[in-house]
């Protein structure tokens, strides 16, 4: 049985101690959902991003949640060199591709969604950290269509 996972809703913030992936193939989300849950991963810390209203929460250049949001991933542009990734993650969700997000409880947690995700066909896999984003999974396939700037 497949976990159910809360709707998204609203802005992501800077996704501090989230493992973000994407999962190209729609089939396989349920998999990757079913055999983290499996791990002892509990369904409320996972998210299932997919289609225009959950792209909408990355907002990766906050110009649709308004000005303070605009000024938010202009700071974070500035600070972190992973903040362009948000603009990535948003065009594989608006692009059909399911983006899961997880708030793992320590390193195990970390390697074991690492595994399931790369198992399942996953990439583009970054765990975010409070001072440092380990990029894990590099993307694969045709880059999305984004501005220069924000171009890795």
């Amino acid at each position: 049985m497949t976990p159910q996972v809360p709707p998204i809703s609203g802005f992501l913030r800077y996704p501090r101690g989230r493992l973000l992936a994407v999962i190209d193939d729609p089939a396989a989300i349920g998999a990757v959902l079913e055999q983290l849950g499996a791990a002892g991963i509990e369904p409320a810390r996972l998210e299932v991003y997919r289609g225009e209203d959950a792209a909408a929460a990355f907002d990766g250049t906050g110009a649709h949640h308004g000005p303070f949001a605009r000024l938010r991933r202009i700071v974070e542009f500035l600070m972190m060199d992973q903040a362009p990734d948000l603009a990535w993650y948003e065009a594989a969700a608006r692009g059909g591709r399911s983006v899961l997000s997880v708030r793992p409880k320590g390193g195990e947690q970390v390697r074991t969604a690492v595994a399931v995700i790369r198992a399942n066909g996953g990439h583009f896999i970054n765990h975010f950290g409070l001072l440092a984003t380990e990029e894990i999974e590099r993307w694969r396939g045709p880059e999305p269509a984004l501005p220069e700037y924000l171009m890795r």
